[in-house]
């Protein structure tokens, strides 16, 4: 345990309930606390081109936060090279969700896409998503998913599936290029449980059972952008997460070839190294500034830090997934002010690594 001596604090801020956000200007009226900031959630973004031309993909994973399937296939595309083509990626769209590791921790981002408050937490990441669909003008835009179940079994369930908006919509034969996938697909999976059909949610139909696709990704883009769209879903109840990433990867495979779009190392290549890519070992710190002193941080650690303190997680060593979550306070804040002893994670993704724990005294 490290205590930093009460020498070094700096004016700090009391408060009975946890407040995001607190003016500067504030810190001179208080008496007690420790203020915390954190680093800012970004909005990721890849962008690989080929030296020939071919397709405009667009990758986007992580709109669901427990859905480790979809955003860690996205992660993995970002470490080949294109050959031909152009790919955009974006990996963890729902960075917050995926920390927490819950389908929305702001509610369901993928009912987003309408109408939206700039007030809602996730408005600057749809906004951002929505920008780059506009900006970049994909030939096609891939959403990835971990679904419940296995629509093959029982048609309610969304996993292990392609869905379309539409058997076809405009010019773009969405039907007819889903099912092409699914029939090249299903020619390599063994269990015949774990099929691949094509959904069809008919969201433009006026009768759809599915009016709330009307607020989703795929249909925006479609209605809004003119650009044709897929939602790809592996089960969340494939045994694994490699068998779930090899699912994305066997998918993505076709549609790949569809558009004109290459990569090197290939699909096959990914697929076969699959399980070492997914556990690379990897050296994690956090880098933390108290009352002016910088620390590095590798794992399980209590520092005692004195009232009217300031502590910030200036950066992280790991992944492009590893950030920091609080324990018991609101993540969207990145600015707050505490009053008693804290908990802070550091994550890799949904995985813990090790805890912080700010204890006041």
């Amino acid at each position: 345990m490290e205590n930093l001596g009460r020498r070094e604090f700096i004016k700090g801020i009391w408060v009975s309930t946890l407040l995001p956000f607190i003016p500067q200007n504030a810190f001179g009226t208080v008496r007690k606390g420790i203020h915390v900031t954190l680093p800012e959630i970004k909005f990721q973004t890849t962008y690989l081109q080929g030296k020939r031309k071919g397709g405009r993909i667009l990758l986007i994973g992580g709109i669901h936060g427990n859905e480790p399937g979809a955003y860690k296939s996205a992660e993995i595309l970002r470490q080949v090279k294109v050959e031909k083509g152009e790919l955009f990626i974006a990996p963890r769209s729902n960075f917050i969700s995926i920390l927490a590791n819950v389908r929305g921790y702001n509610g369901d981002m993928n009912r987003k896409f309408a109408k939206l408050s700039k007030k809602d937490p996730d408005y600057p990441y749809v906004l951002k998503l929505k920008k780059l669909i506009k900006e970049i003008k994909p030939d096609v835009v891939l959403s990835l998913h971990d679904g419940f179940g296995f629509h093959i079994l029982n048609k309610r369930f969304w996993g292990q599936c392609i869905v379309i908006d539409e058997e076809r919509y405009k010019n773009f034969e969405l039907g007819k290029i889903a099912r092409t996938v699914s029939r090249l697909v299903n020619n390599k999976i063994r269990n015949k449980k774990w099929l691949i059909p094509v959904f069809n949610t008919h969201t433009f139909s006026k009768n759809t059972k599915h009016p709330e696709q009307r607020r989703s990704l795929t249909y925006y883009c479609l209605s809004k952008c003119n650009t044709q769209a897929y939602c790809l879903e592996a089960s969340k109840q494939l045994p694994n997460l490699e068998t779930k990433v090899k699912t994305h990867l066997l998918m993505l495979k076709e549609f790949f070839r569809i558009f004109n779009l290459e990569i090197k190392p290939d699909f096959d290549f990914l697929i076969e190294n699959c399980e070492r890519m997914l556990n690379e070992r990897k050296t994690y710190t956090a880098n933390l500034k108290i009352n002016g002193r910088k620390i590095i941080i590798s794992s399980n650690k209590a520092i005692k830090v004195p009232s009217k303190s300031e502590v910030e997680f200036l950066s992280f060593h790991g992944s492009d997934g590893t950030n920091v979550i609080p324990v018991g306070v609101n993540l969207n804040w990145r600015k707050f002010t505490i009053r008693d002893s804290l908990s802070l994670k550091i994550k890799d993704d949904y995985l813990d690594i090790f805890k912080v724990k700010l204890i006041l005294i």
